[in-house]
C-alpha cells in the first residue's frame, strides 16, 4: 500500500522564520492556502483509505482544504501523534533570537546531541520519531498492507521528512544530514526539509520495509 504525506500550507510564522512546533501554531497566508487548494485538485480523484491530519490548525486546515476538493470527500481522522516535534519554549520565538545556541546548533545539524531539557524543553529527536513512526504503522495496519486506496497523512515539515528517513533505516544521527536515495541527494528547504504543501509519497507491502515512491513533489503549484 501507498502512503501520502503532504506537508501543511505556508504560515505566517514560516514567513517570519519563527519556531513552530508542536505547542505553536500560526495561520496559513494566502500562498498556503492556494497551495492547499492546488494540492487538494491534484488528489481530487485519488480515493484514500482513510485521511489522518495532525491536530494543529495549520495541518487541520491544510487537510480541510485538501479533502474538500476531493470527488469523495473524505472524513478526516485527527491523530495527535503526527504534531510536530515540540521545540517547547523556542516556539513562537524568532529562529535567530533563541539561546543556547549550542543547542540552536545541535536542533539544526546536531539531532543525536540535542539536548532540549538543557534548552527550551519539548521532545527529543528520538522520542519525537518514536511517536510518528509508531502512527505510521498502526495507520498501515488498520487500512491493510495489500489495500489499493492509499492512505493521507496531512502535517508538518519535520513530521514528514524525519518519520521517513526513521522508516527507511536512518538512524537519529542521521536525521538533519542530506537525504540520500540511490545515489541522488534529494532536494529540501530550510534547514532539510520539504516544502509546504508538498507531496511525498512511500509504499510498503509489510509494514517493515518503506520504499520511497515520490519525494517532495510541488509541481501542481504552479500549473
Amino acid at each position: 500500500m501507498q502512503l501520502y504525506f503532504v506537508r501543511h500550507g505556508r504560515t505566517q510564522y514560516n514567513v517570519e522564520q519563527r519556531f513552530q512546533g508542536g505547542s505553536a501554531d500560526s495561520p496559513l497566508v494566502e500562498s498556503g492556502i492556494t497551495g492547499a487548494k492546488a494540492a487538494g485538485k491534484y488528489l481530487q480523484r485519488t480515493q484514500f483509505s482513510h485521511v489522518y491530519s495532525s491536530p494543529q490548525g495549520r495541518a487541520l486546515d491544510t487537510a480541510k482544504l485538501i479533502t474538500a476538493e476531493n470527488q469523495w470527500q473524505p472524513a478526516i481522522t485527527i491523530d495527535q501523534r503526527f504534531s510536530e516535534l515540540d521545540f517547547g519554549s523556542w516556539d513562537g520565538q524568532l529562529e535567530q533570537d533563541v539561546t543556547p545556541k549550542d543547542q540552536l546548533e545541535n536542533v539544526i545539524h546536531h539531532p543525536a546531541a540535542y539536548q532540549p531539557e538543557l534548552a527550551n524543553g519539548g521532545e527529543t529527536y528520538a522520542e519525537f520519531v518514536a511517536r510518528t513512526t509508531a502512527a505510521v504503522h498502526d495507520a498501515v495496519a488498520k487500512a491493510g498492507v495489500a489495500n489499493p486506496q492509499p492512505v493521507l497523512i496531512v502535517s508538518h515539515g519535520l513530521v514528514t521528512t524525519m518519520t521517513l528517513k526513521t522508516l527507511m533505516g536512518v538512524p537519529v544521527s542521521g536525521l538533519r544530514a542530506p537525504f540520500v536515495v540511490d545515489g541522488k541527494v534529494l532536494n529540501t528547504v530550510g534547514h532539510g526539509i520539504v516544502d509546504n504543501d508538498s507531496l511525498t509519497i512511500v509504499e510498503t507491502h509489510d509494514n517493515i520495509n518503506f520504499q520511497l515512491v515520490t519525494w517532495n513533489q510541488t509541481s501542481y503549484l504552479t500549473e
